[in-house]
């Protein structure tokens, strides 16, 4: 199981950073995220598969002031 913000990913096993994202409603263009405490490049979204047992924490960017 991965977790996404503490809770369990409503995505498959073996899913990468980007469907996890796209599955917990988050555009992932404008997502920040840390995988187990570690920064994540956007550029790694794509092909990065968290294992079991991985934390994520993602923060969507939001304009505004």
């Amino acid at each position: 199981m991965i977790y996404l913000n503490g809770r369990p990913a409503a995505a498959r096993g073996g899913a990468t950073v980007r469907e996890i994202l796209k599955a917990a409603g988050l555009a992932p263009a404008l997502t920040v995220v840390t995988l187990d405490g570690v920064f994540v490049p956007p550029a790694d979204y794509r092909k990065l598969r968290p294992g079991d047992g991985a934390r994520l924490e993602a923060r969507e960017m939001r304009e505004g002031g």
